[in-house]
């Protein structure tokens, strides 16, 4: 069966629940999967993807505030990384973005996360000289 990627369907909550608890087992709460899968749905569903291959393997989410876009939780299912599928998930949601007319796509990865930097710099991204901020409420 061929790859394909397309917008996330609520049919796919399961399959992605378990690929992000596998994929970031150490997240805060505030990153639970239902709960953001929720929020996702409910503020802009058509900025979240999946690839399939009659299972859900990889997904990734986007945001745009009409300034700057971001990619959000990539993931792909352990058996099934480096076959290209995290790459042809940026590449759809950037792709996305800029037919949104977004002009720069940011994202972020935690420090110790070597092989995900490696990833997005083998991709062409580069580290912006900025530093993140963040509150939660």
């Amino acid at each position: 069966m061929t790859m394909e990627i397309r917008r996330f369907a609520v049919e796919d909550t399961d399959a992605v629940v378990a690929l992000w608890a596998d994929a970031f087992p150490n997240d805060p709460a505030r990153n639970d999967p239902p709960q953001m899968i929720a929020r996702k749905i409910a503020r802009d569903a058509e900025l979240f993807w999946v690839a399939a291959d009659g299972a859900v393997v990889g997904a990734v989410m986007a945001g745009y505030d009409g300034v700057r876009g971001w990619i959000y939780h990539l993931a792909v299912t352990p058996a099934r990384r480096g076959e290209g599928i995290a790459k042809a998930l940026v590449l759809h949601a950037m792709g996305e973005l800029r037919a949104l007319g977004c002009p720069k796509v940011n994202l972020q990865v935690r420090g110790g996360n070597a092989g995900l930097i490696a990833f997005y710099e083998a991709l062409g991204w580069q580290e912006d000289d900025a530093r993140s901020f963040g509150l939660l409420f």
